[in-house]
């Protein structure tokens, strides 16, 4: 029990959608990878990756502030409908401004990445479109302290996309296409679920202005690409490397990446649940609390850490073999590498949602693009072995964010007066 009360309320509720959307997408991706086979799968691989890339790179930002937004109101017992609003208006022109910039760049999308697989193109459009509205909801509902509503979301995203597999291998197996049409139209499956029976959203409020979103939403959007970029640039690093002969790499890669980051998809139920608790302590001037349950959460995360790696180490192969068929086979170092990567990836992002709740964006948005120049200067040293250099050009990105995110978190709580020769 000691260790469940260190972690954020509603993370329990957040962890068992999870637990099933987890399921559900490495069904998807086992169903996948068998039915298509290694290089047929990788143009899918990709476009999974890009969709986070594009959706969570630049909506995961919306979903910080309107969370961060509507607990400050909450706390405050002030109605929360003008909040809601700006962010759709907000949300809509980020949404139609990726859409144009992809359409533009449709038929590069589609030769460099998706093998020109035209419905590979459009789940992209369709996930970028609804990962968008999914943000505005997840981050309202986890603002209202609503996590069953968030976990009905994260469920229903994964049934989604196992169900509308399921339809199309019975209508025909091997359709590369309609495993991207299954991607793009999940979220707004997720989306129906978590929105039925909600009430009292749009109560009336203090007017919000769109800048009451935006004036933070500059560093947040560099910072939300930078995680994107760590979190899925490296397939599309790998996709970049590879030599024609090694058109199958993106896809064994990714399922490796996807298998060492079990813990990390876990965490997103904490992450979830932490932003709006700790935006609260924050908003209140609470930081000496603020620091003290950050550190437990930092203790958790790191053990958590280790007890992954040594996993990663011991069955880790047999786990990537067991799971995609023994053409995605990879070796015990790559398991282990990914896995220490991910772990320093949940460190990182808890340490990021403390400088968002402590309205220190750009200090976060700078330590996120330190770790991003560290990737590319590691690939250009890490020798010629393709999948070693891009797992090394990951431990090095998320050191160098963390290290970098703890000394301005460090700095800018000792200017609030919360350490003293007497702390812990």
């Amino acid at each position: 029990m000691r260790l469940l009360d260190r972690l954020p309320a509603g993370t329990l509720a957040i962890g068992g959608g999870l637990v099933v959307n987890g399921l559900t997408a490495y069904a998807f991706i086992t169903i996948s990878s068998r039915d298509l086979g290694a290089e047929a799968y990788s143009p899918v691989a990709l476009l999974w990756a890009l969709s986070f890339l594009l959706g969570i790179g630049f909506f995961l930002p919306l979903e910080q502030e309107t969370a961060r937004l509507v607990a400050g109101r909450v706390s405050r017992g002030q109605g929360i409908g003008p909040v809601v609003k700006s962010a759709a208006r907000l949300g809509a022109s980020l949404a139609l401004g990726l859409v144009a910039v992809s359409l533009l760049a449709g038929r590069w999308f589609t030769n460099e990445f998706f093998n020109g697989e035209t419905l590979l193109f459009l789940g992209l459009i369709l996930v970028v479109v609804g990962l968008g509205a999914a943000h505005l909801v997840k981050g309202t509902l986890a603002g209202l302290g609503r996590f069953n509503g968030y976990a009905r979301y994260v469920m229903g995203e994964g049934l989604g996309r196992l169900l509308l597999v399921g339809a199309v291998l019975g209508l025909a197996t091997g359709s590369i296409g309609a495993y991207g049409l299954a991607i793009g139209l999940a979220p707004l499956v997720g989306i129906l679920l978590a929105t039925a029976g909600q009430r009292g959203i749009l109560t009336p409020g203090p007017e919000a202005h769109m800048g009451d979103l935006s004036k933070a939403l500059g560093s947040l959007l560099v910072a939300s690409v930078a995680t994107a970029l760590v979190l899925n640039v490296s397939p599309l690093a790998v996709q970049i490397l590879a030599t024609p002969q090694q058109a199958d790499e993106p896809g064994r890669f990714l399922n490796a990446l996807l298998v060492a980051r079990v813990p990390l998809f876990f965490f997103q139920a904490v992450q979830a649940a932490l932003l709006p608790r700790l935006s609260t302590l924050a908003s209140q001037n609470k930081f000496a609390e603020l620091w003290h349950e950050l550190k437990h959460l930092l203790l958790l995360v790191g053990a958590l850490g280790i007890g992954a790696v040594a996993v990663m180490a011991v069955v880790g192969p047999q786990i990537v073999e067991v799971a995609f068929g023994a053409e995605f086979a990879v070796g015990r170092q790559d398991m282990v590498l990914l896995a220490v990567s991910s772990a320093g990836l949940m460190v990182v992002l808890s340490l990021t949602q403390a400088l968002i709740a402590c309205r220190a964006q750009g200090r976060m948005a700078l330590a996120w693009v330190a770790g991003v120049v560290a990737f590319p200067l590691t690939l250009l040293v890490a020798g010629d072995q393709l999948f070693f250099r891009v797992e090394i050009a990951l431990v090095a990105t998320v050191s160098v964010a963390a290290v970098a995110m703890f000394a301005l978190l460090l700095r800018f709580l000792s200017a609030q007066r919360v350490f003293s020769p007497a702390d812990d």
